[in-house]
């Protein structure tokens, strides 16, 4: 899976990469919103990852751009803390999670919803993503 992860904090950077772990072949990391818009519109991806605290443009202005450039490519905003107001994101239908390892469970729920569908879509199997997907389809919720 190649994941565009668009943050300029290196806090983000990191959860991301704990949080994903070996279940991305590829990251493309974008500091910026212009960057994440050049490599949207260059680069090949199932998934972008954008943090909302990304100083620049705007996550619904980012969101909005990116669904113009790659439509149907998934998107999933997140944060480092909830101060964060992802209410216009979120009302455009972006799922967004507050980084954190108690939500490391829902943000992984997330990635195997957002690229089983980008690669249903695309009519292509993710064993690892179906894997994930159906581990934690059959979790108890809390």
């Amino acid at each position: 899976m190649h994941m565009i992860l668009c943050s300029d904090s290196s806090a983000v950077r990191e959860a991301v990469a704990v949080c994903f772990g070996n279940q991305v072949d590829r990251l493309t990391v974008c500091d910026s919103g212009m960057e994440l818009l050049a490599a949207v519109r260059t680069l090949e991806a199932d998934l972008v990852v954008l943090d909302l605290g990304t100083h620049g443009l705007g996550g619904l202005l980012l969101v909005s751009a990116v669904e113009e450039l790659a439509p149907g490519l998934p998107i999933l905003a997140v944060s480092a803390s909830a101060n964060v107001d992802a209410r216009p994101v979120v009302q455009k239908g972006i799922p967004h999670v507050v980084l954190g390892a108690e939500r490391d469970g829902e943000m992984q729920a997330l990635l195997a919803q957002l690229t089983g569908r980008r690669a249903a879509a695309l009519g292509r199997r993710v064993p690892m993503i179906e894997a994930l997907a159906a581990r934690t389809s059959t979790q108890a919720p809390k």
